[in-house]
């Protein structure tokens, strides 16, 4: 009978370990930009990005620096990750814009898909993130849908 506990204990302990291992990951922590792994396309690269993120599932919480030729801009921004509809505010050069949002899991990567009107276009950024497997970096695979064209970016940030 011993035996018998002994081995559901441990098929219990292996389930658990692999349940664990199984779940989404948690993106939370202070990211910077790796500039030499990172490739923006057409669009000038950033001289930084911190991102700062609190993720208590299903919300994520960001902030985002960047510096770059036009200067340093933060966003916020919320999101939750149950595919449910999203607004927030991102600043522009023109001004605040609303953008819309929908999140969700696939696997260990999240989706995100985002719309935004700007100057009477719509702009479709659809992103996956993914966390290596030691947590230390976030890759963000961005694909941009403008009227003059599609294009796609990769950035890498490191932990801090």
């Amino acid at each position: 009978m011993k035996k018998i506990t002994s081995i559901a204990g441990a098929v219990l302990l292996l389930v658990a370990v692999a349940a664990a291992q199984g779940g989404q990951p948690n993106f939370s922590g202070t990211w910077t930009l790796d500039a030499a792994k990172s490739d923006f396309g057409p669009m000038p690269a950033p001289q930084s990005i911190v991102m700062v993120i609190d993720h208590k599932e299903p919300t994520i919480k960001v902030v985002i620096t960047q510096t770059g030729p036009m200067g340093e801009v933060s966003n916020e921004s919320t999101y939750t990750t149950d595919g449910k509809d999203n607004v927030n505010k991102m600043r522009s050069p023109q001004g605040d814009q609303d953008v819309k949002s929908t999140s969700k899991w696939n696997g260990k990567t999240l989706a995100t898909a985002r719309t935004v009107e700007a100057q009477g276009m719509s702009i479709g950024i659809d992103d996956v993130w993914e966390l290596s497997a030691d947590g230390q970096v976030l890759t963000i695979n961005r694909q941009l849908k403008t009227p003059q064209g599609d294009f796609s970016t990769t950035t890498v940030l490191k932990k801090k």
